[in-house]
Formats: structure tokens, C-alpha cells, sequence
């Protein structure tokens, strides 16, 4: 299991994505068996929860957490398995999960607030499926770097603490261990450039099943890939908070 810290007054954050269930599902409960004893300040989950947007096989998932550990939120964004004409039944059937789709919220936590800015994300090149499926998805991954910037700063308009929560991978850098061939259609790192300028600290993302690389510090940024096939666990993201008054 990954754990990360960063100094100051800390976030506990548990982080998966892909479970595609029940593929996975057998290998995330055995991943939080161990946390019984543990709260988390949020649970965060990178997309591709289910398989070919099943949407009642997600309450398999949601029971597991349930049952397993505490935590005072649960955010997700949407995956590629998710499918866009099935994101109203996600949210409809399952409110307790607080779903972004190039959306932020803020969090009130006993030890100050936590911004999440959470999308998709972006692809630098679209897949051939996603060319044919999918009208005006160039165009949309074209703008969509700036849209996460606008909402990175909205959203440090009320909260400082920023946490970016994707499942295309906003980097090239947690890509090792994919054919380097197809990295244009697993992440776009002009995000990365993003979020570095705009000042996120963290990002989280799925998506990248033959990572090795479990996260990377690129100078004030930590990407992690939260990919439960990538990693066989689950990920425990510890931040910084800087406290409001």
C-alpha cells in the first residue's frame, strides 16, 4: 500500500480507481480489509468503477466500502466504462457519492477545507472509437486544459487546498510501463502544465493499468496513479492542509 505524506496538518485520502466490477472486486476488498480501524477524511475513486456502465453493479462497490471503512466523503469522477448517457443514472441512483464531471466542490473538514477540481480528464490524441462515437471529442480535448484551469481557480477562491481528481492521466510521467506508442491515448501532460502553474499540489488519477510508476514529485506537485491494477492496492494519500481562518 502507497502512503505519501507531506509536512503540516494532514488530509487522509483513500484512493482507487478501475475496480471495474466485479473484476476487481475481490482484490479491493482484500486491499481494505486491513483499514477496518481507520477514518478517512474522503474516499476518492478515479473512474472505470464498473464495466460497460453497469450502473447496479456499482452498489456491489459502494457496499464494500460501507462495510469495510469509515470516512466522512466519497467523491468520484467518471471513467471511460462509465458511459456519458449514464451519468444522470449514476448520480440519481447513488447521492451519497459526490460525482464531478469538470466540476468542483469543497469540503469542510474538522482541520480546514479541501478543494476537488474532478473530470475525466483529457486524452492528447482521441481513440479511434472515441473519433467515431463521440462528435466534437477533438474539440473538446483541445479546450479542456483551460477549462481545469478556470476551475482550479474558482475553486481556490474558497478553499486554498486544491486536489485535481481525473482518470486520463494528466501527465506522461506515470505512464512507464505502457507501449510508449500509446501514451497519446492514455493522458494529456498539458494538464500537467496546468496544474503546476495554477499551484495543485496533489492530482489523482486511474485509467493506467501497466504503470510501474506508483506517483512522481515534479517540483511542488505530487501525481499519483491510483489504478488498482497498476498498483493490487488501494492508495493512502496523506496532505497538507493549509487551515483557514
Amino acid at each position: 500500500m502507497l502512503s505519501e505524506s507531506i509536512e503540516g496538518v494532514e488530509v487522509e485520502i483513500l484512493a482507487f480507481s478501475d475496480v471495474h466490477t466485479p473484476r476487481y472486486l475481490p482484490l479491493l476488498i482484500k486491499s481494505i480489509q486491513d483499514l477496518k480501524e481507520k477514518n478517512f477524511d474522503v474516499v476518492m475513486m478515479a473512474g472505470d468503477l464498473v464495466d460497460r456502465s453497469n450502473v447496479e453493479e456499482f452498489s456491489k462497490l459502494l457496499e464494500v466500502l460501507k462495510s469495510n471503512i469509515k470516512y466522512k466523503y466519497i467523491v468520484a469522477v467518471f471513467g471511460n466504462e462509465e458511459y456519458r448517457e449514464k451519468e444522470e443514472e449514476f448520480k440519481e441512483s447513488y447521492p451519497e457519492v459526490r460525482w464531478l464531471n469538470d466540476e468542483y466542490l469543497v469540503l469542510k473538514l474538522n482541520k480546514g477545507c479541501l478543494g476537488v477540481v474532478g473530470s475525466r480528464g483529457s486524452l492528447l490524441r482521441p481513440t479511434s472509437w472515441q473519433r467515431k462515437n463521440l462528435p466534437g471529442i477533438a474539440e473538446e480535448y483541445k479546450r479542456k486544459p483551460e477549462v481545469i484551469r478556470q476551475l482550479i481557480k474558482e475553486v481556490k477562491k474558497e478553499c486554498p487546498n486544491v486536489v485535481y481528481l481525473s482518470h486520463y492521466a494528466p501527465t506522461w510521467k506515470t505512464l512507464v510501463g505502457e507501449s510508449r506508442h500509446i501514451w497519446p491515448y492514455l493522458g494529456d501532460p498539458r494538464i500537467e502544465k496546468v496544474l503546476k502553474e495554477e499551484g495543485v499540489h496533489v492530482a489523482i488519477h486511474g485509467h493506467v493499468h501497466r504503470g510501474r510508476v506508483s506517483y512522481v514529485h515534479t517540483s511542488t506537485l505530487t501525481i499519483y496513479n491510483v489504478a488498482l491494477p497498476a498498483r493490487g492496492n488501494v492508495t493512502i494519500v496523506k496532505m497538507a492542509l493549509q487551515l483557514t481562518i
